[in-house]
This record gives C-alpha cells, sequence and structure tokens, in this order.
C-alpha cells in the first residue's frame, strides 16, 4: 500500500513542470520566443523558467482613434528582448499605445518594452535590435534567437552538416527558386524530394 501511495505521489510530482505565462499588452507583436510555440492570434505564451530571449516589435493601427480600420498598421524594426522569467505565475509586456497617427509613427522609430509581474514590479529587460534582412509572412524568426547560455543549456543532439561550404543555399533562395517553378515541375520536385 505504501509504494502504490509512493509511486502515485512521484508520478504527480514527475508531472508537474515550471512555467510562467507572458501576456501581451496591446501594440506588442512576438515574433518568436525561446523553447515556445508562438501563435498569432494568441495573447499569451506559456515560457520556461530562467533566462529568456524573444523577438519582438511595436504593432498598431495607423490611426488608432479612426473608426476606419482599413488605414493600415505601422511597426517598428525587429528587436531582442531578454531577461529572466520567473518560475511561475504571470508577467505581461507593454508598450505605449499612442492615440493619435504622429504618435504612432514616433512610437514606431523607438519603441519601449516593458515586462511587469502579476504584483506589477517591473522585471528587468535587455532590449537590442535585430538586424533582419528580409521580413516575409515565412520568416522563420526564430532562427535569430541566440543561443542559451552554456551553463543553462540543455544537452541536446546536434547534427552536423557535411555539405561543402560552397553549397549553403538558404532557406530564402530555395524559396523563391520553388515558387519560381511551374505547377507540374514542382510537382515533379516534391515527389523526387519525398522519394515517391
Amino acid at each position: 500500500m505504501f509504494r502504490t501511495m509512493l509511486t502515485l505521489l512521484l508520478l504527480t510530482l514527475s508531472g508537474f513542470s515550471v512555467a510562467s505565462t507572458l501576456k501581451m499588452g496591446e501594440n506588442v507583436n512576438v515574433l518568436a520566443a525561446r523553447d515556445a510555440q508562438i501563435n498569432p492570434l494568441a495573447k499569451s505564451i506559456t515560457l520556461g523558467a530562467g533566462e529568456q530571449a524573444m523577438i519582438v516589435r511595436f504593432d498598431a493601427p495607423t490611426n488608432p482613434g479612426s473608426a476606419n480600420e482599413s488605414q493600415g498598421r505601422i511597426t517598428s524594426d525587429a528587436l531582442l528582448l531578454t531577461f529572466d522569467a520567473p518560475l511561475t505565475g504571470e508577467v505581461t509586456l507593454r508598450t505605449a499605445t499612442p492615440r493619435t497617427e504622429n504618435a504612432t509613427r514616433k512610437t514606431a522609430k523607438n519603441p519601449q518594452f516593458t515586462l511587469s509581474n502579476a504584483d506589477g514590479a517591473e522585471i528587468v529587460l535587455n532590449s537590442q535590435p535585430v538586424n533582419l534582412p528580409q521580413s516575409t509572412l515565412m520568416t522563420d524568426y526564430s532562427q535569430y534567437l541566440p543561443a542559451k547560455a552554456a551553463g543553462t543549456a540543455q544537452h541536446e543532439p546536434r547534427i552536423e552538416s557535411k555539405a561543402p561550404a560552397g553549397h549553403n543555399a538558404s532557406l530564402s533562395q530555395v524559396q523563391s527558386e520553388f515558387l519560381k517553378l511551374d505547377a507540374a515541375q514542382r510537382k515533379a520536385f516534391l515527389r523526387w524530394a519525398l522519394e515517391l
């Protein structure tokens, strides 16, 4: 009986994970976060505890006070934010909420983000610009996140590339070449790639 209870207790506790929830304020667009899945429609992300890095940008309607929603949006350049996430709880990432078109354009040039916990206490947040060669709908922003520090890195298997140095084509180049093909060529290429 004692062994059964102990086993159930250990199984229950082993499933417990340490994580905090990041809520995104108005005009915040999270493009990538370390060890987290990003859903563009969600207003929160589950983060692991400890050192975190994410790529964000300011994203607001051109004229927030207007009832006309078709005026477009103003976005800032991408920024890399790094901070230490708490073990549990809720943190909120906020930026300015301008009310005029001029204020929106000014804020987009130099956005300031703040991170606070549920009690309202600010969490230290480091910010630096990210140089993105191009930003499209298919851009994988997670490749621009820095690796974890050596002390906190988990042991993950690495796959070494054995391709010669001159044969490294970027994903965007491959995508653009693929999109240049007609439908029959795309189908033939996919069959070849999948070995069908």
